[in-house]
């Protein structure tokens, strides 16, 4: 690990590099550059840290040589560096007639002419260098290209402060005093902290770990929210304490003695109740139990920011030694580390769930005589996102387009391929009515010459209905699968049947472009209910595949007189529960009555 040499006081991030030679690339932040890349339809892409005389490059697509080798750039040749300086976005339309262009190299030695780049920040808030879009163009930026480019910048900076908080919590560990006590619950505390994800998690390990080895009665957590401006409790089940509860909610200021921390940002120490209640009478309350006597309180503080306190208490009366000062202060040093961290994670949970929301359809369509229901879960509990998507698209004829599909890997990139595939694939079936078999074949071609990375397996269905056919309510069903589970009939008495009989799979998405791909009939009547899914929904590691569908069969068969969004929650319920081992989509349709 090296330091910034624009901040020689912090750690930076690990993919740094060494300042005087080569910069080293990060694959996590590479994928940032490629989303960029593949969403906004650039030829470059960069994830860029500025120092004092040069530009490193982290996260690239698309670089000329020798850039794209050496990972790095004079000043001279950087428009991250006017976002760095400027602390803010900066968008040129044609840098050869900007003013912001002038004598900048970029433009004859990297072939820029349009830009859009948004700062990275810090954990400290810091500007740090710029998420960016480059084209050879003159490029007007469209509003929608610039708030996805804006929020990848945001999720981009909260890796780059994740970082800094785990680079932090490793250096304090590292530092830990050998005195055999305070080793003994560092070394405690900072294994339980290093799974932590939530901040109940933290505060339950914190207190089972000053229970454990400081013979506390009770250690807690108040943190300061933004809204209402006041420190919470951060409630944990392990252990009740009755007077946290009743101060659960505390004012940011010094009229109680959490508040007066958190405000001063220095620690108080309590030989007794009683000193306590002498400064703060306002909180001397009848003793609860497990009220205790000596009391440490100290400020949660990640980089100058104190954003909370810690309290421990004792059953009897203590006089702090001075180890006992250091052992509770790395406590607070430790805690705020992974409370910041637990924060982190939180914000960039909720900005993933935006990005993958974003990517699906969550106002499906409700063609005359078809109800749609469709649900998606995925097995990443950080950022909940992945490759599984699905989407419905009604035509001006009438028809009904279904698709279900699943890209390799479960992370941010399969995300931002399945966002490329589903938009593509959704823009062909608009635009193109035509039999899916050919829309697949079209998308597959697509793909490969748009140099979109794709491994999906998919299915494509079609929905029709003759005239000849109103009368009887009929529909008729056309699909073609790529690799892809085959939909499943669940019909009106609950029999189910796999639409797999008298055809061979066919190749996955991206394996064989050129191959020819073909459709299947089948007639639905009113009342059935077709299904299409992932094999997240029903597969499992060391089962025969025979026996997981069976299970499905049988869930679907059981729970078929449900109305439909009760059957889809009911069936993936029963087969995944809340914490699935895979990506999980289901898209299901029942077919009524026409008006």
């Amino acid at each position: 690990m090296t330091d910034l040499a624009i901040f020689p006081d912090r750690p930076a991030l690990p993919a740094a590099g060494d300042l005087t030679g080569d910069v080293t690339g990060d694959s996590s932040f590479d994928r940032y550059a490629r989303i960029v890349q593949e969403v906004l339809r650039v030829p470059v892409a960069l994830v860029s840290l500025i120092e004092p005389t040069r530009q490193v490059f982290v996260g690239a697509v698309g670089l000329p040589e020798p850039w794209a080798s050496t990972r790095q750039a004079p000043l001279t040749h950087s428009f991250c560096h006017q976002v760095v300086t400027q602390c803010a976005p900066l968008i040129v339309t044609d840098a050869t007639t900007d003013r912001r262009g002038q004598g900048n190299l970029a433009l004859t030695d990297l072939g820029l002419v349009a830009y859009a780049g948004y700062p990275l920040r810090d954990s400290h808030g810091e500007v740090i260098g710029s998420l960016c879009a480059i084209d050879a163009v003159a490029r007007e930026w469209a509003p929608a290209d610039l708030l996805l480019l804006e929020d990848l910048a945001h999720t981009c900076s909260t890796e780059i402060a994740l970082r800094e908080s785990q680079a932090a919590l490793t250096s304090a560990i590292a530092e830990a005093t050998n005195v055999s006590l305070r080793a003994r619950t560092l070394l405690a505390l900072s294994e339980g902290l290093n799974q932590s994800a939530t901040l109940a998690d933290v505060a339950a390990t914190l207190q089972d770990v000053v229970v454990d080895h400081l013979g506390a009665l009770h250690a807690g957590v108040w943190l300061s929210d933004e809204l209402t401006g006041d420190l919470g409790y951060v409630h944990h089940p392990s252990r009740e304490w009755k007077q946290a509860e009743v101060f659960g909610t505390l004012g940011y200021d010094r009229t109680n003695p959490i508040g007066a921390v958190a405000v001063t940002g220095e620690a108080a120490y309590y030989p007794d109740r009683a000193g306590q209640d002498a400064r703060f009478p306002a909180y001397a309350t009848d003793p609860l139990p497990g009220d205790g006597q000596a009391r440490a309180i100290l400020p949660l503080t990640v980089a100058g920011r104190t954003f909370g306190a810690l309290a421990v208490l004792w059953e009897q009366p203590r006089t702090f030694s001075e180890d006992d000062v250091l052992t509770v202060g790395a406590l607070a040093s430790y805690t705020s580390q992974a409370a910041h961290r637990a924060l982190m994670l939180t914000e960039r949970t909720h900005a993933a769930t935006i990005l993958q929301s974003a990517l699906l359809t969550d106002d499906l369509p409700q063609p005359d005589g078809l109800e749609i229901a469709a649900r998606y879960l995925t097995s990443r509990r950080d950022d909940k996102v992945g490759g599984d998507w699905y989407d419905a698209v009604v035509m001006p004829s009438g028809a009904t387009n279904l698709m279900i599909g699943d890209v390799v890997g479960h992370d941010i990139a399969a995300a931002a391929v399945m966002g490329n595939l589903r938009s593509m694939l959704r823009g062909i079936a608009w635009a193109v009515d035509d039999t899916p078999s050919a829309n697949v074949a079209r998308l597959d071609r697509a793909a490969r010459d748009l140099q979109v990375p794709a491994l999906a397996t998919l299915v494509y269905a079609r929905i029709e209905q003759t005239s000849a056919d109103r009368g009887s309510g009929i529909r008729r069903l056309r699909w073609t699968t790529a690799g892809h589970p085959s939909p499943i009939l669940v019909q009106p008495d609950g029999a189910c049947r796999v639409l797999d009989e008298g055809y061979d799979p066919e190749p996955l998405l991206g394996l064989l472009p050129d191959v020819e791909r073909h459709d299947h009939e089948a007639e639905i009547p009113v009342g059935a209910t077709l299904v299409l899914y992932t094999d997240g929904l029903y597969e499992r590691r060391g089962e025969d595949i025979d026996a997981s569908r069976d299970r499905l069969l049988a869930a679907l068969g059981r729970h078929h007189a449900l109305p439909l969004p009760a059957l889809v929650d009911a069936v993936v319920h029963e087969l995944v529960g809340r914490d699935p081992r895979d990506d999980v989509a289901i898209l299901a349709v029942r077919f009524h009555p026409q008006p």
